[in-house]
């Protein structure tokens, strides 16, 4: 187990060394029967295994206290040492700490220094202070920047880009069809139902004979209902002449006999 362990920590200072002298980027090689990287071994262990490994550790960081045989003025030392490694301990930690929360603050200044120095910049170009601050979202791009020529689309074209979808361009579509195809359809030629040989199919007793005939008999009807109304008028004129006579004969009448009266 001791050289499992000496042997691990001196795979992974080698790496650490590798990475100190190679470039900025790490190229991670496939190693293993199945082609897994050093990476995907390590995030693929159980749970024993990683247990069996801290144990490992642990046993070389912690070293066991060996006081069985020692005097009284050694226990003493053994308990200063085990003191003074716990002040360098909780020293370290502290120190540790406090560059934590140095560099934390380090990094929130330059946060704001970048926005302050990004909100120049946009009112240098005559844009919203908070334009560049990653406030708004960002720009859709409708072209592409390696194209050479111009695009000559309008703000309109380019806004109703991504409105709709395919749903919406099939639905103008098929209403472009269906006014195409209704005009056409009302402009085309009527034609005239061809007349029965022998007797219509549902026909009642004095209907015409074909389907166009009903406009005939209609204008006939038309025709009768015209005269009768004339008639009636002409009845109506006789009577209404009748008692005028009537009303005038009687008039005279009342005259005559107020002349006699009177004589």
């Amino acid at each position: 187990m001791e050289e499992a362990e000496k042997k691990r920590q001196a795979m992974l200072q080698a790496m650490k060394d590798k990475d100190k002298k190679g470039p900025n980027f790490t190229i991670q090689k496939k190693e293993g029967a199945l082609g897994l990287t050093s990476t995907q071994i390590e995030r693929n262990k159980t749970k024993e295994q990683l247990e069996e490994e801290k144990k490992i550790s642990l046993s070389f960081r912690i070293k066991p206290l060996d006081i069985d045989n020692l005097g009284e003025s050694k226990l003493r030392d053994k308990a200063q040492e085990l003191w003074e490694l716990i002040v360098k301990l909780e020293t370290e930690k502290y120190d540790l700490e406090e560059r934590q929360k140095r560099q934390d603050y380090d990094l929130k200044e330059l946060k704001e220094r970048q926005k302050q120095q990004l909100r120049h910049k946009a009112l240098k170009k005559g844009l919203d202070p908070e334009a560049l601050t990653g406030k708004y979202p960002p720009k859709i791009q409708v072209a592409s920047k390696y194209e050479r020529r111009v695009d000559t689309r309008s703000y309109d074209d380019k806004k109703k880009l991504f409105e709709g979808g395919l749903e919406l361009f099939n639905k103008e579509i098929a209403e472009k069809t269906w006014n195409e195809k209704k005009d056409q359809f009302g402009g085309r030629q009527k034609a005239r139902l061809p007349k029965w040989f022998g007797e219509r199919p549902g026909k009642k007793a004095g209907d015409p004979e074909t389907p166009e005939g009903e406009d005939e008999v209609k204008a006939d009807d038309d025709a009768l209902e015209d005269e009768e109304e004339a008639e009636v008028e002409e009845v109506v004129e006789e009577e209404e002449e009748e008692e005028e006579e009537e009303e005038e004969e009687e008039e005279e009448e009342e005259e005559e006999e107020e002349e006699e009266e009177e004589e």
